[in-house]
């Protein structure tokens, strides 16, 4: 491999370019939003829900104020309150807690390593009576092999399929992207996502039902947003005109946002086959990520917190957060509020325990080099030889 030394690089988690035209585009924008006089729910709102709606492909788009509320909101309009809904236990916090502030109770299901989505076998069995649906989540953008299987499952059940895409822009199975698999997609547009609009999310939709209702409730439950009627409890959930803009930006690069994360994917995948005792997760032809994450499992002799340590205080690299360290059922919200979780109290998981113990993910963004991509695997190679 190509030797760097180490006062050469630092590598941060994540670096946000913005090039001199898409300021000038983005400074344009901020002088029409503040000329229209709408700050927000305006005509860049609508434009970028347009945008989105064109490239994930599906009838409808609505922006909302996180990634979060764009679960909360069609839980809210599936009707979860009072019923269980089914999460994989390898997920961030929001998926969990949006069902629960929709009024449901969650019980969570066990995930395969090999693709860091829900186990079909341990789906089957933690349906009940009372469970209303599944939230389908892609983490670090691959979506589950077994997606039609899973689907499977729900449609003889009777469950709604809900996809959690917020690490998933541009992931497709089969030609179908992330946001048109299930009965509704989330996206979160936080900074460290694949497309970023500082804050927000997105609902993308073919149900005429959710689509309508989504409208209302994040507007305060206006049926009609001009006038001041409230037909359901909605809430504050609006995204802002500036918002908008910044995502109008990001539509325009994201084609080259993706395929730059491919292409530096494939590069480690290449490089990584130098490196003893770390796994890479391999796809399947049909599957395309958007590589949110580039994850890696180290073999169990090592600790990946030591290993993230010597690569930031050995080689000046910042490894970005596993996806996840802390499988959901461990956290100490759910000792405080045991009766959210309706999981036996000692179930067992041990696709996500391996997920959660063995992982570490190496930094991909657009902006890395070749030259970056070839120390940080150098480098990992030399921690890896260090600890043996």
């Amino acid at each position: 491999m190509h030797k760097k030394k180490k006062s050469n690089i630092n590598i941060p988690l994540i670096r946000i370019k913005y090039t001199d035209k898409e300021i000038k585009f983005i400074q344009n924008g901020v002088k029409d939003i503040l000329e229209s006089g709408y700050l927000t729910m305006g005509s860049k709102v609508r434009e970028f829900e347009q945008e989105f709606s064109n490239f994930i492909d599906t009838k409808h788009a609505v922006a909302v104020n996180s990634g979060t509320s764009s679960l909360e909101i069609p839980l809210r309009v599936l009707g979860v309150a009072n019923k269980t809904v089914i999460i994989p236990n390898i997920t961030f916090m929001a998926t969990p807690l949006a069902a629960i502030h929709a009024g449901a109770k969650i019980v969570f299901v066990d995930v395969m390593p090999e693709n860091l989505s829900i186990d079909p076998d341990d789906l089957r069995r933690k349906i009940t009576n009372d469970t209303a649906g599944v939230i389908l989540v892609h983490i670090g953008g691959i979506i589950s092999p077994h997606l039609h299987e899973i689907g499977k499952i729900c449609q003889d059940n009777g469950l709604f399929l809900i996809e959690d895409a917020a690490h998933a822009h541009g992931s497709s199975i089969n030609g179908k992207k992330a946001g048109t698999l299930g009965v509704c997609g989330s996206f979160s547009f936080y900074p460290t996502k694949v497309l970023n609009t500082a804050e927000g999310g997105m609902i993308t939709t073919d149900d005429e039902d959710i689509y309508k209702l989504s409208l209302i409730l994040r507007e305060h439950g206006k049926t009609n947003p001009n006038f001041d009627i409230h037909s359901e409890l909605g809430y504050n959930w609006r995204f802002s005109e500036f918002h908008a803009l910044l995502g109008l930006q990001q539509m325009k690069k994201l084609p080259w946002m993706l395929s730059e994360r491919r292409r530096l994917a494939s590069i480690y995948d290449e490089l990584i086959k130098e490196v003893h005792d770390v796994i890479a997760i391999e796809l399947s032809d049909n599957i395309e990520s958007s590589y949110y994450k580039y994850l890696l499992f180290l073999n169990t002799l090592y600790d990946p917190t030591v290993v993230k340590n010597k690569m930031r205080d050995q080689f000046g690299i910042t490894l970005p957060s596993e996806v996840y360290a802390n499988p959901c059922h461990k956290q100490p919200v759910f000792k405080k509020y045991p009766e959210l979780v309706l999981n036996k109290i000692d179930e067992h998981f041990p696709g996500a325990k391996y997920v959660s113990k063995h992982q570490i993910c190496l930094p991909l963004y657009p902006g890395l080099t070749d030259d970056e991509l070839m120390y940080v695997v150098d480098s990992l190679k030399s921690v890896i030889e260090s600890l043996n």
